[in-house]
């Protein structure tokens, strides 16, 4: 188990890892979160979450902003975003949303979630 005293969290600490994956920081990318709570935890996590959704989908430069629940593993979700560019996912890491949240979000999970970063492909042009 995870946990992390409510402290002030390194934003780059949380950006760093998904803009190494970045291929072109100036265009879209999405971002695939895959997080597992510590069983029991799924109410109270729903609950600090919904107000940080709300804010972040009315953030300049977020594309989309989607949590999703694992129907037969309750504890489990899945997060996707879709950002306009590093630049955007930068600042949204400062947010004081964000930075709320962190200390409320890191107690809660059962291990660190797997990220995975994917560039955005335009098969039209």
């Amino acid at each position: 188990m995870m946990h992390t005293e409510a402290q002030e969290i390194d934003p780059n600490l949380l950006s760093d890892p998904i803009v190494k994956k970045v291929s072109d920081p100036d265009k879209p990318f999405s971002v695939l979160i895959d997080i597992t709570l510590i069983p029991g935890m799924e109410i109270e996590f729903e609950k600090q979450f919904a107000p940080v959704i709300a804010k972040v989908r009315k953030e300049k430069g977020n594309i989309e902003f989607q949590l999703s629940r694992h129907p037969e593993e309750p504890n489990v979700y899945f997060l996707y975003e879709r950002w306009k560019n590093v630049e955007v996912l930068k600042a949204h890491m400062t947010t004081p949303h964000m930075s709320q949240f962190w200390s409320k979000y890191f107690p809660m999970i059962a291990r660190i979630p797997t990220i995975r970063v994917f560039m955005e492909r335009d098969l039209q042009k």
